[in-house]
């Protein structure tokens, strides 16, 4: 396998819209994918903020694959 991951595991909340619009103030990409409708993209996408409580980083290129754990 030639391949990298990366996991999260924490706690994620649903911040509704609070930060859609500074998102895609920040983001010229946001508005060019969604540039057909950015105030309906606006509706429909959820902003999440994740609070990380520990991670792994695993690198399938080595044998024995390669790990290494985090918290936060």
């Amino acid at each position: 396998m030639d391949s990298c991951g990366f996991s999260i595991r924490g706690t994620i909340k649903n911040v509704e819209h609070k930060y859609i619009d500074e998102i895609f103030e920040k983001n010229d990409y946001l508005n060019e994918i969604y540039a057909d409708d950015i105030e309906g993209a606006k509706e429909d996408l959820r902003v999440l903020e994740i609070t990380p409580k520990e991670a792994a980083y695993l690198d399938h290129r080595t044998h024995p694959i390669f790990t290494r754990k985090f918290e936060f």
